[in-house]
């Protein structure tokens, strides 16, 4: 039971993940076609872009599980291989399934430049998330050890 609801969180947060890429995708990408004088995404460019977003997500829950420690920053060697992975994905994705066909030929490019800054933030969310539970984990320490040693007196 303990491996299976550890898969499940595992799942849960790939999927997570998933959809916060998937709508900084979306929108990144229709921002782009929008400055590039286009006016809509397709269905199956749509599609595609959900396929790489889980392969991301599942990428950095690979990578970067729930043991990763951001204490030190979010640039380490695993998110920095993650980073350039899913950027890498992204673009060649964008440019191979065709997602600004029309467009300007720099359309791709430009979303290879804002995805690792979006991602990036995403990990500085992470960090944070991190410190905050550790702050409440030491406090609630102290408290654990002020009342013992309240009782032992």
């Amino acid at each position: 039971m303990k491996a299976f609801k550890r898969f499940y969180v595992w799942m849960m947060n790939a999927k997570l993940f998933m959809a916060v890429y998937f709508v900084a995708v979306v929108f990144l990408t229709g921002i782009v076609i929008a400055v590039s004088g286009g006016n809509s995404i397709g269905l199956l460019p749509l599609v595609e872009m959900l396929v790489v977003c889980w392969m991301i997500s599942l990428l950095q829950c690979a990578l970067l599980d729930e043991t990763t420690d951001y204490s030190k920053g979010v640039f380490f060697g695993r998110s920095c291989i993650w980073l350039v992975i899913s950027t890498v994905l992204f673009v060649g994705a964008s440019v191979y399934f065709k997602w600004f066909a029309g467009l300007p030929s720099w359309c791709p490019w430009l979303l290879g430049a804002f995805m690792p800054l979006g991602l990036s933030a995403g990990l500085l969310g992470l960090k944070f998330s991190q410190d905050i539970e550790t702050e409440k984990l030491n406090e609630n320490l102290d408290r654990y050890q002020q009342k013992n040693n309240s009782i032992n007196l």
